[in-house]
């Protein structure tokens, strides 16, 4: 064996010995949740690692958009019919997404109950599926990667015996992951997931937080007991998520705190926002089309409400709202994400283009577009920041209220209700303001220099956290103590009680003593006193 052969040995024997089988489980649900559990994959994929996908499809209408690029091994567990017909039911509850009152925790209390059925029945499929509990345990996988957003995957976990699990969040937090792994909540000044206020809150938004962040911990946890349920029926597992969860090596998540608010943490939570974000130049080419549409005008729009509330499905006092902006500023070029291109609703505008599907990263990369009009999701915020974009944020539903509000604080965006989508004066007011004041650009391109030059990369810090996942597995020495106390314990309300009662009572003594001590004073004079008087 030459000396050539000895050196590509070794490297391949290292690079055995490196690589780490890992199950990701992504339910297909969600575009945002989706890209994020995809692109840890394939991030992870590049690394060297065996990565197979396991996607139970909830919404079909994602068969085949996984967002997956590098990684190959996939494996898909096709809705029943009672997912399909809940599913359809969920798409009737996301079209009225655009006039729900989504800030009310009531209306998420009236649907938690569709929730946890949706996904407890799509639960019920994967435990069911036909071989497939026995094939994945047969791998022996180093490690396995889910989102919390959907807890069947800790049924899974703990059916297969996997060794050590890792949490990737496509948020920022999860109420209900907040609360199980005992992260502080500090209601007081940092916004919950369902929030739609700033940092700086009044006596009563300080309320209207904790009542969301409640409201929001029980939507979700209600989901997860509901699969558990499910799961233990068909598997005898004995441990739900609330026990499994807390196990997770680290909790990962799509945040990066120069653009987060500040919030108490610990150091299980590592933060790895941007890691879905295209920042390499190579990545960013624009296709002519589209190329083409931004060089017609200097100004351009770039409108997208996402992939839940679809702008088709927009109400037609909205659309008419828009369309008059359009006509009335016809020196701007607009380009919508519509999801139907052949829609006439356009036909007399020729400065407004229409996608159903647009390359968002591209466009947002791009010098000529001028603002960014977005319902606030996390993604699209994320990409907005990174490439220095200015923005109208008109929040719908779900983390987008806080995430408005959150990029709003560094001066490159305003915030506007999505009912003021009504009012074609106001939008358009807004929209000039902020392509005509140069606070709102400079504002950006500082936020995005920051975050190029932040002194962490997330693709990095990925892959070096599973892999230790991986290598060690469980660490326990990482686990918050304090969820296993009661809030009593917790708050320090038993020491504050004993403080109090043995403070009372030593003021009950004191003024005992007091008393006595003063009526020895007082009871000579009062006798001297007496015997003048007589």
């Amino acid at each position: 064996m030459n000396f050539l052969n000895i050196i590509l040995l070794a490297i391949a024997t290292v690079s055995y010995v490196d690589s780490y089988k890992i199950l990701v489980y992504s339910n297909l649900f969600g575009h945002s949740h989706v890209k994020m559990l995809a692109a840890a994959a394939d991030v992870l994929t590049d690394a060297g690692h065996n990565v197979t996908v396991l996607m139970p499809i909830m919404d079909p209408q994602l068969r085949g958009k996984t967002s997956l690029k590098s990684t190959k091994s996939t494996i898909f567990v096709e809705p029943s019919e009672n997912v399909k017909t809940l599913m359809d039911e969920m798409r009737e509850f996301l079209t009225n997404l655009w006039t729900a009152d989504n800030a009310n925790p009531l209306v998420m209390l009236a649907k938690a109950g569709d929730m946890a059925r949706t996904f407890a029945e799509q639960c019920k499929r994967t435990m069911s599926e036909p071989g497939l509990l026995d094939r994945l345990k047969a791998e022996n996988y180093d490690l396995a990667i889910t989102e919390p957003f959907d807890t069947c995957a800790y049924a899974v976990f703990e059916a297969i015996n996997i060794r050590a699990h890792v949490a990737v969040l496509s948020a920022s937090r999860f109420d209900h992951v907040t609360e199980v792994i005992g992260q502080p909540i500090a209601a007081s000044y940092v916004p919950g997931t369902q929030s739609t206020m700033g940092d700086r809150m009044s006596m009563g938004e300080r309320l209207g937080n904790y009542i969301q962040y409640f409201f929001g911990s029980y939507f979700f946890s209600n989901v997860g007991d509901a699969d558990f349920e499910e799961a233990r029926k068909i598997v005898p597992i004995k441990r739900s998520w609330r026990e499994v969860l807390p196990e997770a090596s680290f909790i990962l998540t799509n945040q990066i705190p120069l653009l987060d608010f500040p919030s108490p943490t610990f150091d299980k939570i590592v933060p790895i926002g941007g890691l879905s974000v295209k920042t390499e130049k190579k990545h960013l080419k624009l296709d002519e089309k589209w190329s083409k549409i931004l060089g017609i005008r200097k100004q351009n729009v770039f409108i997208s409400f996402g992939s839940n509330a679809k702008s088709v499905d927009m109400p037609e006092e909205f659309k008419k709202s828009l369309l008059q902006v359009f006509k009335e500023m016809p020196d701007t070029t607009f380009i919508w994400k519509y999801e139907n291109e052949k829609d006439p609703i356009v036909n007399h505008l020729d400065n407004v283009y229409l996608g159903e599907w647009l390359p968002q990263n591209e466009l947002l990369a791009d010098p000529r577009l001028s603002v960014f009009i977005t319902h606030g999701g996390l993604g699209s915020v994320t990409e907005l920041a990174m490439m220095g974009k200015p923005a109208v944020m008109i929040p719908l539903f779900a983390d987008q209220g806080r995430n408005g509000q959150m990029l709003k604080r560094h001066g490159g965006a305003t915030v506007l209700h999505k009912t003021d989508l009504a009012n074609p004066s106001l939008v358009k007011e807004t929209l000039e303001e902020v392509i005509k004041n140069p606070k709102y650009r400079q504002n950006a391109e500082r936020l995005a220099e920051m975050l190029t030059n932040q002194p962490t990369n997330p693709k990095e810090t990925l892959v070096k956290y599973v892999e230790f996942a991986a290598r060690f597995g469980k660490l326990p020495s990482l686990d918050n103590y304090g969820r296993h106390q009661s809030y009593i314990e917790y708050f320090f309300l038993d020491i504050l009680a004993i403080l109090t009662l043995i403070s009372l009572v030593s003021l009950y003594i004191s003024y005992r003593v007091f008393r006595v001590i003063l009526r020895k004073i007082l009871r000579p004079k009062c006798s001297e006193k007496k015997n003048k008087t007589e």
